[in-house]
């Protein structure tokens, strides 16, 4: 039984299997945004909002035309579909790095690519220089690009509790700086769930509190990896619950780097089983 167990949690590449994952749930997000961002793309977004910002705030891009915008994202889409299918996967993943950029760089000023795509091109980077991403699935590898990419996630969430406290000190968690978005955000697309939900400052106390807690200990998941699903499952409702009532949608691009806690409460739920 513990060489079952061993056999099943040690001897998978889970590392080939998160780009796996990450590639296909990305290029599915792609095809399903890809006529939106298109019609976007047409309205020349950079004359309207005075130029596209430079990458790493230093390098200016080249201006697209329609066809290369449309060509890069077909390129973009094909690059991760070849790493998912092992095909010359680390100069798949340098395509699709060198396309993120390009494709992404004349959209960013869309409320749903607005730095939700960030993480995107970090996880990239760390899968092409990750060994044995080309392995066979049943072959182990290196576990620390995946540590990495978890380290990534925490950085991004603990930023985020940290920001709030820099703001508004423990006063954030009184519930008010949160009724004060759900407005905003109510005035600005007129979802009245947000409005509902200001109504309530009690609740707005409490979510506050939950939200704060959750992102400045998200990294307990690095140390305690059974907290993983806790954790994961809180993220999901946090992620759906923003999307729902100030329509931040931040899961439709973090969904595929999440597929590196999928994988660990999977690995988890099988040792159960056995």
């Amino acid at each position: 039984m513990q060489f079952s167990l061993n056999l099943a949690g040690e001897s998978l590449n889970r590392t080939r299997l998160f780009l796996i994952l990450f590639c296909v749930v990305l290029s599915w997000q792609l095809l399903l945004a890809f006529a939106q961002q298109l019609r976007y793309f047409k309205t020349e977004p950079e004359r309207i909002y005075g130029g596209a910002p430079r990458l790493l705030g230093r390098f200016a891009l080249p201006s697209l035309t329609t066809g290369q915008f449309t060509a890069l994202g077909g390129i973009l889409l094909v690059s991760l579909l070849a790493a998912a299918l092992n095909f010359a996967p680390r100069l798949a993943l340098l395509t699709a790095l060198l396309c993120y950029s390009l494709y992404f760089h004349p959209i960013l000023s869309l409320a749903y690519v607005q730095r939700k795509t960030n993480l995107l091109p970090i996880v990239l980077v760390m899968l092409l220089f990750a060994p044995g991403i080309g392995a066979p699935l049943k072959e182990a590898a290196p576990l620390w690009p995946l540590w990495l990419i978890k380290v990534s996630v925490a950085l991004m969430y603990f930023s985020a509790g940290l920001q709030k406290l820099r703001r508004g000190g423990l006063r954030w968690v009184d519930g008010r700086s949160l009724q004060a978005y759900l407005v905003q955000h109510y005035l600005w697309g007129d979802t009245r769930r947000a409005l509902k939900l200001a109504n309530q400052p009690r609740l707005c106390m409490l979510l506050s509190s939950i939200l704060l807690l959750f992102e400045l200990s998200f990294w307990v998941v690095l140390v305690f990896p059974r907290l993983t699903v806790f954790y994961l499952v809180a993220g999901i409702a946090f992620h759906l619950g923003t999307a729902l009532t100030m329509r931040i949608n931040y899961l439709k691009y973090l969904s595929p780097v999440y597929m590196v806690f999928v994988i660990d409460v999977a690995f988890q739920l099988s040792k159960l089983a056995w």
